[in-house]
């Protein structure tokens, strides 16, 4: 049998290769000619559609918690969440960097112009606070209630990051759809949890 300390262990390591494996994918292709003729808009999307996917698990991490009263979820979800800024972050960087080659002033003019840029960089901006609030003195130095708050702000990001991509969506609206259905179910799971233990 596996004793509780080693579940953890197994558990962070799973998640720390939820986190890696998207970029051994993303380098097997770069090295097989696999990113088709547009490559930066094929890691844009793949970056992007990582990010969320580990944004929304991070959510889940708390709903799992709940149900199964087991701490090494509680453990791992500062790991998932940095891992999905990590790769919002490098979407963002390959949409500043490598598709509008740092040109501030388009930058800043489809930040001005385009709605799902807005707010995708409003999504990838609510994260930063929160993973700069993530460390073990963060609660007692903010007060727990405040840092409650601030930490609500993932919902908001996850459901601007949804919004952002079904915009994006010109035909197959599958994914988008998914993404949200599966973050509403987690909100409602959320509001009933609180509702439940307020009484």
């Amino acid at each position: 049998m596996i004793d509780a300390k080693a579940k953890i262990v197994l558990f962070r390591l799973l998640v720390l290769l939820a986190g890696i494996l998207p970029g051994c994918w993303l380098g097997w292709l770069w090295l097989s000619d696999g990113l088709g003729v547009n490559p930066a808009e094929t890691v844009l999307h793949f970056t992007g559609r990582t990010g969320l996917i580990l944004l929304l698990a991070t959510i889940a991490f708390s709903p799992a918690f709940r149900l199964t009263g087991w701490v090494g979820i509680m453990i791992a979800r500062r790991q998932i969440g940095l891992w999905a800024l990590f790769w919002l972050t490098m979407h963002m960087l390959t949409w500043v960097g490598w598709d509008q080659y740092w040109a501030w002033r388009w930058i800043w003019h489809d930040m001005w112009e385009l709605e799902y840029v807005r707010y995708g960089v409003l999504a990838w901006l609510l994260l930063v606070p929160l993973a700069l609030t993530s460390f073990r003195w963060a609660p007692q130095k903010m007060g727990w209630s405040a840092w409650h708050w601030l930490h609500r702000l993932i919902y908001v990001s996850a459901g601007l990051g949804i919004y952002h991509l079904w915009v994006l969506t010109r035909a197959d609206y599958l994914l988008p759809t998914t993404f949200a259905a599966i973050f509403l179910g987690l909100l409602g799971f959320r509001l009933v949890d609180a509702i439940v233990h307020r009484q």
